[in-house]
């Protein structure tokens, strides 16, 4: 919550997407929303962590892609392994 106003948040923007500087513009202006961009290691290791973590998943053939993020009709694994 910020300042008193029960109806502002914040909202921590990271990943690939949030160097996308037109992105996080209409972000900002489509929201009464605060967008918090945090220091571009945290950005970085971030998105390093989560792929890495995915590409565990991928090596152990579990599900690494989720039917309710991308709105594919189902769950499966993505991703090739090369050796």
């Amino acid at each position: 919550m910020n300042g008193g106003n029960s109806s502002v948040q914040k909202i921590l923007l990271t990943g690939g997407g949030a160097f996308n500087k037109f992105l996080v513009e209409v972000l900002r202006e489509k929201t009464h929303h605060e967008i918090i961009l945090p220091p571009e290691e945290i950005i970085k290791f971030k998105e390093a962590l989560v792929f890495g973590f995915l590409g565990v998943l991928r090596m152990r053939n579990e599900i690494n892609i989720l039917k309710s993020v991308t709105g594919a009709e189902r769950d499966s694994t993505g991703g090739a392994v090369y050796i």
